[in-house]
């Protein structure tokens, strides 16, 4: 019984470990259940509990952030029977939310005075439209800045042997080979948008300087670093690919070493990945959870907040795009040649990027059921 007792005090501790300011306060509640990368995550989750103290800052609201993702059905309703007015979910743990929690309805069906907020998938989202009227699907745009680094990936190698002198480097020249990779965790919506996105970055520039890229990719690498999916990645930077995408979770990992041991860059996703790998990180796709958890509670203290819809955070929003570049500038080379190319590229960039979010640049969106073949692209040629 002692043992039991136990058990249970544990978990109620983990899911409080943040507690409100006060149970009666009548303040706005609001929440937060992690993913499995954990709250210190220095990306998608931790940006998302910043966005939430920012709220908690400026609103005056009470908020909790359970920081284990081991019991996220227990968490949603425990935290729903709690009185909480919205709960973000970042975990891709739906069925009891959306389906049936073991009781034969869903915790959305048992809590309808309850908000939801759930992130990249349709998962409330049926053959008939939405499902519950009180459940929030927050998809990025993330097919934008994956074109922004597509395009960044051309521009850069086209100039690789004028902005990267040092020895470390020891990229493939382009009149033997040009070519960039994507490793994708699985064959899905949330890993071909970043696919899709970048392909097409690749072809934008590679179409205005009449130059064929080669385009390695995988769908099967799963999410975890191993030997295998190592050797992978190591073939396609011997095969010529000097930029490498992956969207595949701790296989980044793998991806940014061996970038470093190829002399070539990796391109990382989610956070800011830049220095994890100093040099051999181009860029990182960001998801910026901190802008959508703050713009949803902004818009419940407002009394502006729509439930039972889609949301997509564009990169307008600020809450997708490329990294500052930074990190990688630290090892463009100091010469007048090399600074005014990098000046050039960036400035280039920012034009992209404006032209995207004017919509004169109009990108495949996966997650939105749009397809892409990579054969139809007029400059781009699939490797393998």
């Amino acid at each position: 019984m002692k043992k039991l007792l136990l058990v249970v005090l544990t978990v109620f501790a983990s899911l409080f470990l943040m507690a409100c300011d006060g149970e009666d306060s009548g303040k706005i509640k609001d929440a937060l259940i992690v993913s499995a990368a954990g709250a210190n995550d220095n990306g998608y989750n931790q940006f998302a509990i910043d966005g939430l103290n920012k709220a908690k800052e400026d609103f005056d609201i009470d908020i909790q952030v359970v920081t284990t993702s081991a019991d996220v059905p227990g968490s949603l309703e425990s935290l729903a029977r709690n009185g909480f007015d919205l709960i973000f979910s970042l975990e891709y743990d739906f069925n009891a939310l959306i389906t049936d929690d073991g009781s034969g309805k869903s915790i959305a069906e048992q809590y309808p005075e309850t908000t939801f907020v759930i992130f990249n998938a349709f998962a409330n989202t049926g053959d008939n439209g939405k499902i519950h009227d009180n459940v929030i699907e927050v998809l990025f745009n993330v097919n934008e800045a994956s074109f922004v680094a597509g395009a960044l990936s051309v521009l850069v190698n086209e100039q690789h042997d004028v902005l990267f002198t040092d020895s470390a480097y020891s990229f493939a020249p382009t009149s033997e080979s040009r070519a960039v990779g994507f490793i994708g965790g699985t064959q899905s919506d949330g890993i071909t948008v970043f696919s899709y996105g970048y392909a097409q970055g690749v072809n934008y520039i590679a179409s205005e300087l009449d130059v064929v890229y080669d385009f390695y990719e995988t769908y099967a690498a799963g999410f975890g670093a191993s030997t295998a999916n190592y050797n992978m990645i190591d073939s396609y930077y011997k095969a010529g690919a000097n930029f490498i995408f992956a969207a595949a979770g701790g296989v980044s990992v793998n991806m940014k070493n061996a970038a470093q041991a190829n002399g070539r860059l990796a391109i990382d996703v989610d956070a800011n990945q830049d220095s994890s790998v100093p040099g051999s990180v181009l860029t990182s796709v960001l998801k910026n959870t901190n802008v959508a958890v703050y713009d949803i509670v902004k818009q419940l203290v407002e009394n502006e907040l729509e439930a039972g819809v889609d949301v997509f955070y564009n990169l307008d929003s600020g809450a997708t795009g490329i990294t500052d570049l930074s990190v990688i500038e630290g090892y463009v080379a100091d010469t007048t040649e090399a600074q005014a190319a990098w000046a050039a590229i960036k400035a280039r960039i920012n034009t992209i990027i404006g032209l995207i979010s004017d919509g004169t640049i109009d990108v495949v969106d996966a997650q939105a059921g749009e397809t892409l073949n990579i054969n139809d692209l007029s400059h781009v040629n699939k490797a393998n």
